[in-house]
């Protein structure tokens, strides 16, 4: 009878709401029907572990990505997983998007543990004082089901075991913090030599891209080689770069039919890609393709930046503000989810509504062939994710992807996370920014999603992490919110000279450095949990990086030497890093190779700069900025923070002294 009625309270236990309910975040909200009895992150939950001497189960994750959803799918969702969690455990869920510095350091984490990079769902199991001992990332049913077993009874009968872990775990740590925060120059040659030299042992010449399957975009990597031509004009990093360019706009990492890219592909050739599309992806990559045709002036990559701007318009708009993400997986017919389900085509489907479409069985024959889509496929159950290898495109191809949208759009479109999130939508105002060099109305885009962000995010001076529907304001800003935003303030002050924004990314700097500036390094958080923002690039690019960019950029455009020192003392903070593995933390090495080629001002007045911005522009100088002063002549000046290097009246001569330091 005991044994029955215990197991009854057990089974009461797991089938009680649990805590995520009342959370905003669109993740959390994904496992608040979960029978395991989730809690947010938070220090009541911390204190409850503690008062309770619970081990902490942390599991991280983000809405729309396809391994968190097989986890939720095949562990979460199990009435048997929620009774092993609540049998002597907490269970924490984290949104990695709303706090994205708790999840940099549980990656770190993971990292020093397993010898490796992590991922995404990331799962943590800590002591019940929130010390970690255990990690991993996706793991089946079975195996999560045995290491909660063990790991309890190791808590239980040997926590001498644990506790030396935990030891161990944070010496590791603490090592990995004195490494990165070890100041000190280092030599441009050396470090150039050394970067040229492991982007050409790592690319891939057959296909393009770096390294082996998984297979990521590396955007910054690839915008670093195009500012090192620009500057160096070494002509096989601008050839790398167009193999991959063109090899992943023509790949199945591609939506080859309403644009945007996918986040990666699983296979080395581009074909297959995780299906989920991210707004910092499509915006990194926008600044990438815009480069590249500012350099080469070939209209295919003028091509991919229109459509991918369109994308984003159609998928992740809402009143000028950008939804984060859309979801790898969608509803089947059956009304499973499936990975890739809404993207990819049938043979003989695709075919019959082509010839439905008033195509001729010859025509909607090429049209297949085109794409790629055979009656074996090259995904599951016989189904084709679209790529092309052609070089000459279709005869009204533009319709022939509307129509194809059509026969999509019978299908459900994957979840949309509308979360709105101030770094993500500051980044993509920057890429608007450039991309306004090649068409001026992507100018006007960003002015006017600048204006909507700081309206909805910046709120009675001060800033928030993100904006969800019908929700307050709740979660304040982290580093990273801050460092993409003083950078697109600058960038999106270079489109028509409004001083409010330098004067706004001066005031939010004051307030950057005063939460997270510590002797050359940042911290991504002011609160408790500190953890130091390091240079790599990861999913997207170094928040420490973007924000030493922006502060070199905004000590000129200022004259103010105190931030041009801090600027100096950031990019110096891991000179070993930079020698030994500077394509790993790219922006870092783009930013140096800004501060040691010189960052440079070109000064006039405003309509001097608006009416020469064409001729400016096509020097494609990556370090080159431009502000508008008050002059009683026309006169064009040349500066870098230390001195004014050449005045003239004449624009092109002062153009050429700049390229020539």
């Amino acid at each position: 009878m005991k044994t029955i009625i215990i197991g009854l309270l057990m089974t009461l236990t797991t089938l009680t709401a649990n805590a995520l309910k009342n959370e905003q975040s669109p993740y959390l909200q994904q496992h608040a029907d979960n029978p395991v009895a989730w809690m947010p992150w938070t220090k009541v939950t911390l204190a409850k572990a503690q008062k309770e001497h619970k081990l902490i189960f942390l599991s991280i994750g983000y809405s729309t990505c396809h391994w968190c959803h097989v986890m939720e799918e095949e562990s979460f969702e199990k009435e048997e997983v929620a009774k092993a969690l609540a049998n002597g455990f907490i269970a924490i869920k984290v949104d990695r998007e709303e706090m994205p510095q708790l999840d940099n350091y549980y990656q770190n984490v993971y990292q020093v543990m397993n010898g490796r990079g992590g991922g995404w769902p990331l799962t943590i199991i800590m002591t019940p004082d929130a010390k970690p001992f255990w990690s991993a990332t996706y793991l089946p049913k079975e195996n999560l089901l045995d290491i909660l077993t063990r790991i309890r009874d190791i808590y239980t009968h040997n926590k001498g075991k644990i506790t030396d872990a935990t030891e161990e775990i944070a010496i590791l740590m603490q090592h990995s913090d004195q490494q990165k925060s070890h100041n000190g120059d280092s030599d441009l040659a050396q470090v150039i030599e050394r970067f040229n030299t492991s982007v050409k042992e790592s690319f891939d010449e057959m296909s393009g891209g770096f390294g082996t399957a998984p297979k990521f975009p590396r955007a910054t990597l690839l915008e670093a080689m195009l500012d090192l031509y620009s500057t160096h004009h070494d002509k096989a990093l601008l050839d790398m770069v167009e193999v991959t360019l063109r090899a992943m706009a023509k790949g199945g990492i591609y939506d080859q039919i309403e644009s945007g890219f996918y986040r990666y592909s699983v296979d080395g050739q581009w074909h297959i890609p995780h299906f989920e599309k991210m707004l910092y992806t499509q915006a990194e990559l926008i600044r990438v393709y815009t480069k590249a045709y500012l350099i080469t002036h070939d209209p295919f990559y003028k091509k991919i930046v229109n459509d991918l701007i369109t994308f984003i318009h159609n998928r992740f708009d809402k009143d000028h503000l950008l939804h984060s993400a859309s979801d790898a997986d969608s509803l089947s017919a059956e009304g499973k989810k499936e990975e890739g389900y809404y993207f990819v085509f049938r043979y003989d489907e695709t075919l019959k509504f082509l010839k439905s479409k008033g195509h001729t069985a010859q025509e909607a024959k090429r049209i297949l062939d085109y794409f790629h889509i055979t009656k074996e496929g090259n995904f599951e159950r016989s189904t084709t994710n679209p790529h092309i290898q052609e070089s000459k495109p279709l005869a009204n191809l533009e319709k022939i992807k509307q129509e194809l949208t059509t026969l999509r759009s019978q299908k459900s479109y994957p979840f949309v996370d509308n979360k709105i999130l101030t770094s993500w939508n500051a980044m993509t105002i920057s890429a608007l920014a450039l991309a306004a060099r090649l068409d001026p109305k992507y100018g006007i885009e960003a002015r006017t999603r600048m204006e909507t962000l700081l309206s909805s995010l910046y709120v009675k001076k001060t800033l928030y992490h993100q904006k969800l529907a019908n929700h307050p304001l709740k979660v304040s800003a982290v580093f990273e919110d801050y460092a993409f935003l003083i950078d697109a303030l600058v960038d999106t002050y270079g489109i028509d000279y409004n001083e409010t924004y330098l004067t706004l990314a001066q005031t939010l700097t004051q307030e950057a450095i005063k939460k997270f500036y510590d002797q050359g390094s940042w911290n991504l958080s002011d609160d408790a949990y500190k953890t130091k923002a390091g240079l790599y690039d990861s999913a997207y690019a170094s928040a420490a990086s973007v924000m030493t960019r922006a502060l070199f950029k905004l000590s000129l455009l200022t004259d103010d030497t105190t931030l041009y020192e801090v600027a100096t003392k950031s990019i110096k903070q891991n000179p070993k890093l930079m020698r030994t593995y500077p394509d790993g933390i790219a922006t870092a090495f783009d930013t140096f190779l800004g501060y040691k080629k010189g960052y440079a001002i070109l000064k006039s007045t405003k309509a001097a700069l608006l009416k020469e911005r064409k001729r400016i522009e096509a020097r494609v100088h990556p370090y080159l900025l431009t502000k508008a002063i008050t002059l009683d002549q026309p006169l064009w000046l040349a500066c870098s923070m230390q001195l004014c290097f050449a005045t003239d009246k004449v624009l092109e001569k002062v153009l050429e002294k700049i390229e020539k330091r």
